[in-house]
């Protein structure tokens, strides 16, 4: 006798599969014992017909592979109809070869996901999808207006206008009221030196001499057309702030009441609005608190992951997921080396980012990271303490528990402790014993 053949046990029973394209989508789904493959357009109603055709089915879950944006529409109207979406990876539905059509990987998505052998990637709610989309944008736009910097900068160095060198950068309220001036149609040195701030670390003498221009027409007009995009985008900037503050609001579930507004000068690129009092109210802890989170660090990482962290299991698997964790390559239970990881993910980069603003901090991360900087170099002294940083962040969300601020000086003598121990242990091994020296 031969031996019982084992099959899969039916995870979905009512499941389709969807194969997302730009101009058609082809899905897959059972009716009773026959399986049926349609074909549907991207237009608006054509997305509508979809929905209702699957409800006919008494299709309760639906899985689709995408690559790009072409699954946001598809994916917002099935979400609507109460159907339960599985957006799969493409990398992982596609490892096994020999489909080559849409028809039989629509087929394919389908049996995967009867059987239950797809995990759907993370899909925010749809009020933090609508803050994403404005932070994005916002983010867009600064990226937009320092290119526009950058033009005013050249321009001026045509012109032989070396602000630059007497001033540390572009866009403070000195440089910004001198670029005005000249662009107004002021020429002279010296009337444009009335803008020199005591606090500067040049001369008045030497701002008034750095002023001292060659006023080519042309290079005048670079200048005149990249503060024009400057102003443009930093208003388009501010319009974004509203949004984003108005959907911080909802989230909340408040009335916009708040609306506060920042005192005195405002950093670069920051929020003109009060943001933190929306943060604790939407998140129940202060995550600003922690060492290299700013107000605007933290409304971009909720934008991408939401204020619900359980569905990361662990934070390990929120490290995972933001691309902060090594890879190794095993091979002969030897590891030979680490896989690179490009990390896409703005979030991930968001932390990163706070990460090395603690290369000077004096926090217990600051001192983290000049010690793994020290020991590893600073690539992956930037890893490290991104990776310090998500788990703090994810046991904050979590637990509800505040955040405990230690010195670097702390740190240094913990560290100094273990090193201790770890000697005193090593000479154990030896038959010796460590005495403090005299003196």
């Amino acid at each position: 006798m031969g031996k019982e053949q084992k099959t899969l046990p039916l995870v979905n029973l009512f499941a389709a599969g969807i194969d997302v394209g730009a101009s058609c989508h082809y899905i897959c789904a059972a009716d009773g014992e026959n399986v049926i493959v349609r074909r549907f357009g991207t237009f608006t109603e054509d997305l509508f017909a979809l929905a209702e055709w699957l409800l006919s089915l008494k299709v309760k879950t639906v899985a689709m592979e995408s690559t790009g944006i072409y699954w946001v529409n598809l994916y917002e109207v099935l979400e609507s109809r109460g159907i339960t979406v599985c957006l799969a990876n493409a990398r992982y539905v596609k490892n096994v070869p020999g489909r080559k059509s849409d028809v039989s990987d629509c087929q394919w998505i389908w049996q995967l996901h009867s059987f239950g052998l797809l995990s759907g990637s993370f899909i925010a709610d749809e009020k933090t999808r609508a803050l994403r989309t404005y932070v994005r944008q916002r983010e867009n736009l600064e990226q937009q207006k320092a290119a526009q910097l950058n033009i005013m900068g050249k321009a001026l160095q045509l012109l032989n206008i070396k602000l630059r060198q007497i001033v540390s950068k572009i866009e403070i309220e000195v440089s910004m009221n001198i670029i005005r001036s000249i662009v107004a149609g002021c020429r002279n040195g010296e009337k444009l030196s009335e803008f020199y701030n005591p606090k500067m670390k040049a001369s008045k003498e030497d701002l008034a001499k750095s002023l001292q221009g060659n006023w080519k027409p042309e290079y005048l007009f670079t200048l005149q057309q990249a503060l024009t995009a400057y102003d443009f985008f930093k208003a388009q900037m501010l319009q974004c702030e509203h949004e984003i503050e108005h959907s911080l609001d909802e989230l909340n579930g408040g009335d916009g009441t708040k609306n506060e507004k920042k005192k005195g000068r405002i950093r670069q690129n920051d929020f003109a609005f009060k943001a933190e009092g929306y943060l604790s109210d939407l998140t129940g802890v202060d995550l600003c608190a922690i060492d290299g989170l700013d107000e605007k660090t933290v409304v971009t990482i909720l934008s991408e992951t939401g204020t619900d962290l359980t569905k990361w299991k662990t934070a390990r698997h929120f490290n995972s997921w933001l691309g902060l964790v090594p890879r190794p390559k095993i091979s002969g239970e030897k590891t030979l080396g680490h896989f690179k990881q490009s990390v896409a993910g703005r979030a991930g980069r968001a932390f990163r980012a706070a990460a090395w603003s603690l290369h000077h901090s004096k926090s217990q991360l600051g001192a983290f990271y000049r010690r793994m900087a020290f020991r590893k170099g600073s690539f992956v002294a930037i890893k490290a303490t991104a990776h310090k940083l998500a788990v703090i962040f994810w046991n904050m969300m979590t637990t509800q528990m505040p955040y405990r601020n230690q010195t670097a000086i702390t740190y240094e003598e913990k560290q100094q402790k273990a090193q201790i121990r770890k000697l005193e242990k090593q000479a154990g091994k030896l038959g010796y014993t460590l005495q403090v020296a005299n003196g």
